[in-house]
Parts: C-alpha cells; sequence; structure tokens
C-alpha cells in the first residue's frame, strides 16, 4: 500500500509537471552559421580562373587575348572560354560558396571578334555592370547557342542605381554599348584581379579594351620616319623635355592638321607612313599618322569611327587622344577644326572606338 501511495505521489508530481510545462515555448534551434566560401586555386573552377587570368596576362604582354586557354589539359576555344568566364562570374557573384561544384560546363559557341558597336564611354566598369554583362552574355548564348556582338547597358539617369550616363558625341546621344572582343577583356581583368586578391571582387576594373599605345596595322609608332616627324611636331612648338603631355598632344594634333592636306578617297591607302611622306591623305590615313605620333610620345590615342553631319552625312574617321585624364576629339582633317572641337556638327550614327582600323 505504501508503494502505491508512493508511486501515485510520483504521477501526479510528473503530470503537474508536464501541465507546467506546456505552457512554455520551445526553444528555437540556432541557426546554422553560413558556410564561408570556399574558394581555392586548387579545384576544377579554380585552374579554370588560372587558365582566364593567364589569357588577360597575354593580352597586356601582345595586346589581344590567346585563341584558347588550356585547363587540365583540355584545350578551350575563345567561344568556350567566353562561357567558362560568365559562369565564373556568377559563381563569384555568389560569394563561390559552391566553388568546387564542377559544373562550368562550357559549350562551343560562335564568336565574333569585330570591333565595331563599342560606344561604351565610362573609362572604368563597375562590378554590377560587370555582373550584369555576364549574365546578357551567358543568357544570350544559351539560347542561340552563339555569342552576341555587344551588350548595350541600361543607361538614363545618372542617380538611379544600376545605370550608366548616356554617352554625348558633340550633339547625338548614343547607347551604352560594349563589343564581345571588349567585354572578354574585362571579363578576364576582373577574374584575374579576382585571382591575385584571394577571392575579393573589384569595385570596378577599367573599361579599355587596349592600352592604345601599341603599334598595330598602319600605325608603326617606332618607325624612324614617325618619331622624326614627331621630333619637327614639337620643335615647331619650341617644346622641350619638361613639356606636358597635353602641350605635346596638341602639338602633334596641330602639325597634323596645318601641314598635311585631306585628299578624298575611302578608306586606308597610305597608311601613316605614306601620310607623312605624301603630306596629305584621308580621314583614315591622317588619323593614323596622328595616333603614330601620339603612341611615340607615349600619349594612348584611338580611332573613332562614326558617320558625321557636315552639308551632307559622310563616313569618318577621326583620332581621340587621352591626356588630363580625359578623352579628346582631334580632328585635322579641316583646317577650322580645333583641339576638342570638330567642324562636323554632330554623328548620325556613331560606329565604335578602335585600337586599330580594320579598313
Amino acid at each position: 500500500m505504501k508503494h502505491f501511495f508512493i508511486t501515485a505521489l510520483a504521477c501526479a508530481a510528473t503530470l503537474f509537471a508536464c501541465a507546467c510545462n506546456s505552457n512554455k515555448p520551445t526553444p528555437e534551434p540556432e541557426p546554422e552559421p553560413e558556410p564561408e566560401p570556399s574558394f581555392t586555386l586548387d579545384s576544377y573552377n579554380g585552374h579554370f580562373v588560372q587558365a582566364l587570368a593567364g589569357a588577360y596576362d597575354i593580352f597586356e604582354k601582345e595586346g589581344s587575348l590567346p585563341p584558347t586557354v588550356n585547363v587540365e589539359g583540355i584545350k578551350y576555344t575563345k567561344g568556350q572560354y567566353t562561357i567558362a568566364a560568365c559562369m565564373l562570374i556568377g559563381k563569384i557573384a555568389a560569394n563561390a560558396k559552391t566553388w568546387q561544384d564542377e559544373d562550368i560546363d562550357v559549350f562551343a559557341p560562335a564568336f565574333g571578334d569585330e570591333y565595331r558597336w563599342n560606344t561604351f564611354d565610362p573609362d572604368e566598369i563597375d562590378w554590377a555592370h560587370i555582373k550584369y554583362m555576364a549574365s546578357r552574355i551567358l543568357a544570350y548564348a544559351q539560347e542561340k547557342k552563339s555569342l552576341p556582338n555587344y551588350v548595350t547597358f541600361p543607361s538614363g539617369d545618372t542617380s538611379s542605381e544600376g545605370y550608366l550616363p548616356q554617352l554625348t558625341m558633340v550633339v547625338t546621344k548614343h547607347d551604352n554599348q560594349m563589343n564581345l572582343r571588349a567585354c572578354m577583356v574585362v571579363l578576364t581583368r576582373t577574374i584575374k584581379y579576382f585571382k591575385e586578391n584571394e577571392g575579393k571582387t573589384p569595385a570596378s576594373v577599367s573599361s579599355w579594351p587596349a592600352s592604345y599605345l601599341d603599334a598595330v596595322s598602319n600605325c608603326p609608332k617606332d618607325d624612324p620616319l614617325v618619331k622624326s616627324t614627331l621630333d619637327a611636331a614639337l620643335k615647331k612648338k619650341n617644346l622641350g623635355a619638361d613639356a606636358t603631355p597635353r602641350q605635346i598632344a596638341e602639338a602633334i594634333y596641330e602639325y597634323a592638321r596645318d601641314e598635311w592636306e585631306w585628299e578624298d578617297y575611302s578608306n586606308t591607302k597610305k597608311g601613316a607612313l605614306g601620310t607623312i611622306n605624301a603630306k596629305g591623305g584621308n580621314c583614315c590615313d591622317l588619323t593614323h599618322a596622328t595616333i603614330a605620333m601620339c603612341r611615340a610620345a607615349g600619349i594612348p590615342a584611338r580611332y573613332l569611327h562614326g558617320q558625321c553631319y557636315y552639308s551632307r552625312v559622310i563616313g569618318h574617321v577621326i583620332p581621340e587622344i587621352y591626356v588630363d585624364g580625359k578623352w579628346w576629339i582631334a580632328d585635322p582633317t579641316n583646317n577650322d577644326s580645333t583641339w576638342g572641337t570638330p567642324k562636323w556638327k554632330g554623328m548620325e550614327t556613331f560606329n565604335g572606338r578602335y585600337n586599330v582600323l580594320e579598313f
């Protein structure tokens, strides 16, 4: 009896305890910490990073990206490693939490390599727009099984997040387009930064698809004739060793404008050397010679191409020269033009900016 009584009391106590505890909230489990990014170069995706960073190293030495890269003994074409670069940017944007998953599944899309459509104006491109670029290229390639010729970036109100300023060229506005060749330079430049900074992403990188200092077709900056003509341009303005880049650039421009005559024909016929010897040429050839002297002086210069308004609309090629942190139009084809101010009134079509003129 005593044993039964004790047992009954124990059961009652247990029931009471359960009743009391039934109103207490069940504690929430502690959330599991987010996994740390698993970035490592010693992985399948890490080997792609190394290959694409190596492609950018070749670009810096030679002025162009290689036709193939090698990853774990397999050669990937430029079209294939473009897809890989876009996929890697996507993984990087997701903080690489599944970095070592072997999901860079490339295919072989058609790759266009033209200089046209490069109307992107800012000298820097930020991380948000790099991600946008990669996602647009990848989505297009997956749908079309080919790569786009260019990416068009959003443009509009500069105060709106995610938008780029719209380019104003004299009196005409144009979209911010970046051709595939330039996009690939930006993507590999970004991946190179990622590799060199142990998995960190850049706030921005240069948008330039070239140094604009190289000797290229019809623009032999190291030729003795180009160098001697540069000396003549500086001597004409009495510039010495203490001359600023701006003074040198303006001297080159004024020499080309004043000493050489414009001639009416289409496309390149003489190149820089033939133009200097003949003391004249059309817009293409005068631009070749002007850019060759700028690059010989260590001043970046590039080709601007579009359909310009004169009394009628005509195709035109013009030098752009970079000094004082800004690109300046320096059109030598008309004696009434001045530094930064051409004679033409605007552009109907802006075809792009080039490191080398391919016509």
